[in-house]
């Protein structure tokens, strides 16, 4: 589910029944001092331990391509890892939302590194607010020509959109080689699925990651 506040959570969490944690392990990339607030909420209301995630050097057969290793954002950094445990080649990794971001990682598990682009609704609000054009940020369309100011602004995001990610295709196929998988993940990733027909959609990628960076071990008593 998803909540706006922090303070929205637990009451949705006690909606689901039944409930009993016994860990709970986090991906984020809020500040030190709201994930210090997450913490306490949770260790308070549930009495668990809560476990962060860090970009490491190095993870589950996967070296992170980052000069300072630490600095790539750590929901990136479990992409990459879950998409080469998954594929066990060379591949591409696209997540498509607020921002669009595309991570390469050799057929030996290296992070070559990345690229990161405004997400579709980024585009929009940022034309929303720098002018008087009334922007619906959603529903991009695939015409050819558009008749009206609104479908031109949603033709004009899809096919930056568009060409960016075929520019990516084209520096993996300088960098990895002709032979490589494309794995998407994000809430626009139907879209990218258009550009890159024979990509593969993993909405959780970013979870398995995470599962992989912080395993739960049942405490034996």
């Amino acid at each position: 589910g998803v909540v706006n506040q922090l303070q929205e959570l637990v009451p949705v969490l006690q909606e689901v029944e039944p409930i009993n944690l016994d860990f709970c392990r986090v991906c984020s990339v809020r500040s030190n001092d709201d994930n210090a607030d997450l913490t306490s909420l949770i260790s308070k209301t549930y009495g668990v331990a809560v476990a962060y995630a860090q970009s490491t050097k190095w993870l589950n057969g996967v070296t992170n391509g980052y000069l300072e290793a630490h600095k790539l954002g750590v929901d990136r950094w479990l992409a990459v890892v879950a998409a080469y445990v998954r594929m066990q080649t060379a591949c591409v990794v696209i997540d498509s939302g607020t921002a669009i971001t595309v991570d390469y990682i050799s057929a030996d598990g290296v992070h070559l590194g990345g690229c990161i682009a405004p997400g579709f609704n980024q585009m929009a609000r940022m034309l929303k607010n720098s002018t008087q054009l009334r922007v619906n940020p959603g529903g991009f369309g695939r015409t050819c020509l558009a008749n009206n100011t609104q479908a031109a602004v949603s033709l004009g995001i899809a096919t930056m959109v568009s060409g960016f990610i075929k520019e990516q295709l084209l520096c993996a196929q300088v960098e990895l080689g002709v032979s490589f998988a494309v794995v998407c993940a994000g809430g626009d990733s139907g879209f990218i699925c258009d550009v890159v027909a024979d990509a593969i959609v993993d909405e959780d990628l970013v979870f398995t990651g995470l599962a992989i960076a912080c395993p739960y071990e049942v405490q034996k008593g």
